[in-house]
């Protein structure tokens, strides 16, 4: 397999057109980025001199709707790379928005043809892994709240496990962003509970040992300093769209997420939805 790296990718592009297009020049290259995102924002530099740039346009999809290139094979004569398209998940709020999804990639220049090959994945239906498709939904343009899956998965977490349950509340069927409440009111939950419960037990050692108190005073500043740490990580990770799963509590949030929104009426997710 030929290294490739990701220089851009997304559901918002200006090209709205289906295309495959393999750049080699810095002329072409800026005119396929302006083409792409508008001339006010310069493109990213690239060594023409060693790397190539090559790009896949789903053109205008209906949101949810993904385009991946995902792998390039060194063959006689040339490269061969291979995109993945895949159609919305069986979610109605997720095709509701028009979107143009796109992936640029850079990759080694060599001598020869590049060619093109689809995946025999394309418009097959929604991976049965639950968390691809959990991964999947923060692409989706919107929720049921109106936000985007990436601000209503950090709005999750922002108040601890309280607005994880408001979010679960407000958002019926995004598997994304139920996700991330679930976990928060899984896993900030229980060190809340901890912190709790450590305070407790420092208050009633009062009663029997200074040093008890003491050490369990320590205990529970060192559990809540945890779950600061904790919280403040499930907020970026959130807002960088990713389903990043903790330990034990990632798991069943994971099934409760998919389970719920498996079983949800399609209408319920058809209300106004990063």
């Amino acid at each position: 397999m030929t290294a490739i790296a990701t220089i851009a990718r997304g559901d918002d592009s200006r090209i709205t057109d289906r295309r495959r297009v393999v750049v080699k020049a810095p002329d072409a290259w800026a005119s396929l980025w302006a083409a792409h995102v508008g001339p006010a924002i310069a493109p990213p530099e690239i060594d023409f001199a060693t790397t190539v740039v090559a790009g896949a346009f789903a053109g205008k999809r209906p949101g949810g709707y993904v385009i991946e290139i995902i792998g390039a094979v060194a063959e006689d004569g040339g490269t061969r790379l291979m995109v993945d398209e895949r159609a919305p998940l069986s979610d109605p709020a997720a095709g509701s928005t028009p979107a143009t999804p796109f992936h640029l990639v850079a990759l080694p220049r060599v001598d020869g043809e590049i060619r093109w090959t689809d995946a025999a994945r394309k418009h097959a239906p929604a991976p049965a892994d639950p968390g691809a498709r959990i991964a999947r939904g923060a692409h989706s343009r919107k929720t049921a709240t109106g936000l985007r899956p990436r601000t209503a998965a950090l709005l999750s977490y922002l108040a601890g496990p309280a607005s994880g349950l408001i979010m679960l509340v407000a958002e019926p069927a995004q598997p994304f962003v139920r996700f991330h409440a679930w976990q928060s009111i899984i896993a900030l939950g229980a060190f809340t509970i901890a912190v709790a419960v450590c305070y407790l037990l420092a208050l009633l050692s009062l009663f029997f040992s200074a040093n008890g108190l003491a050490v369990m005073v320590r205990v529970a500043t060192g559990v809540w300093f945890a779950l600061l740490a904790l919280w403040v990580a499930c907020l970026w990770q959130a807002w960088n769209g990713r389903a990043w799963k903790l330990p034990i509590a990632g798991d069943w949030a994971e099934r409760l997420a998919t389970k719920a929104a498996s079983h949800q009426p399609p209408a319920a997710s058809l209300q106004p939805p990063a």
